[in-house]
Order: C-alpha cells, then structure tokens, then sequence
C-alpha cells in the first residue's frame, strides 16, 4: 500500500516536470535525474524526474522550480542529491507543531531549508520553507541582517510589526499591501526583527510587548532592529 501510493505520487511528479520541460516553449530545465527510495517495506524503486531550472541566483529564493508548489521529497531529492544531502524528518509546521518535512543540505547552517509538507504521506505539497539565523538566502532581497530600511525599500512602503519581546516579537504583522505582501508563486515573507540585548533598557521599554507598531515610530527606528529570522509559507 504504501509503495503504490508512494509510486503514484512519484509518476505524477514525473510526468507535470516532464510535461513541462517537453512542451514547446515550457520552462527550462537542468536535465533528468534519477531519484532511488526504499520504502518502509524495504522494496526499492527508482524514479526519473525532469529537474526544472532555478529562476534565480543560487540563493536568491523564489516559489518556484524546486521550491515552487507542485515540488516534494522526490523532486529535492532528484536536484540536491538524496542521502545526507535530503532528509526526511520532522519539522516546524505553520500552526506551530511539528511534523513530516524534509531537510536540504541539513549540514549546511548558511543554505539548509526545511520544508513542511501538507501531504505527509507522499511528502509533497510544501506549506512552509523555514531558514536558520545563519542563512545565506535571500527572499526579495530581504536576508538575514538586513534592516528596517532594507525592508522598507523591498516593500516599497512602510510596514507594521508587533512589539518586542517573547517569541513573537519583532514579527512583521501587516506589509500593508506592499510588493512583500504576495510573492510571485502564490507565498508570503514573513519576516522576525531582533534588537541588541545591549539596547538600553529604557529605549526597549518603549517598544516591548503585544503593541503593533509602524516600521516608522521613532522609538521602533532608535533600536536600530534587523532582520534575525524569516519564512516562506504558502497562502
């Protein structure tokens, strides 16, 4: 049972990546690769998938090729490499639990991705992409370390985040209908400021807790925030 359906959804893959890259004027792709699995039962298949091509710089991030929404473990695998380079395990879901995922190069703090699957059992349909605080990659131009300027300049307009402090502080709530509000491919930034421990502790008082602010308010700007987490999810 399970290596039927594990099957069927490789065959479908298969035959969306190779439709694709065959039809006149379709998307470009990096070739064939060949993707080998055993499945619980220990029976061994090999899949062959059509890789199609970044759209981007190495790390410049988009929601499409690999990491666009008809891509899974199988597709990963085929681009990156299996073994050590593509793994499966549990990983953060957008609603804050844990499940099946798939980590890129988990080795790898500056480039490693995990992927949260809406299908667990064929670990396909990608709900949310999650980046480490070492990250070098990119989403619009925004990375680790940029700053609210950076931010505002990629949104093309002020932006409004909650107060820090806890968990959820520093998160962008609202991009206010600016260009990081929907990416092309049908996902969405979001994005989590971090302020020095050693900022004054008057100057943090000011901005701390559930209050939303503008990316503008003086008192947010004084502390000088970046960028210290972000994430893909997918609408």
């Amino acid at each position: 049972m399970v290596k039927g359906a594990r099957a069927i959804a490789a065959t479908m893959v298969m035959g969306l990546f190779a439709a694709g890259c065959q039809a006149p004027g379709g998307p470009p792709s990096w070739g064939t690769s060949v993707v080998k699995e055993t499945d619980g039962f220990g029976d061994y298949y090999e899949t062959v998938i059509n890789v199609p091509a970044p759209t981007g710089a190495p790390r410049a991030f988009s929601c499409a090729g690999p990491w666009g929404p008809s891509t899974s473990d199988t597709v990963l695998k085929g681009i990156f490499g299996g073994g050590r380079a593509v793994q499966a395990t549990d990983v953060l879901r957008p609603d804050g639990t844990t499940g099946p995922g798939t980590i890129v190069l988990p080795n790898d703090p500056q480039l490693r991705v995990s992927v949260a699957w809406a299908d667990g059992f064929a670990y396909a349909g990608p709900i949310r992409f999650n980046f480490t605080e070492q990250s070098a990659w990119s989403v619009n131009g925004v990375r680790i370390g940029s700053t609210i300027a950076d931010l505002e300049r990629a949104n093309g307009k002020p932006f409004r985040l909650v107060g820090f402090g806890g968990d959820a502080g520093g998160v962008v709530t609202d991009w206010q209908g600016g260009a990081l509000a929907n990416l092309p491919g049908g996902c969405n930034l979001t994005v989590q400021l971090a302020i020095s421990a050693l900022a004054p502790a008057s100057a943090q008082a000011k901005v701390v807790g559930p209050k939303v602010f503008l990316s503008t308010d003086r008192n947010v700007r004084a502390l000088k925030p970046t960028v210290g987490r972000f994430w893909v999810m997918y609408n």
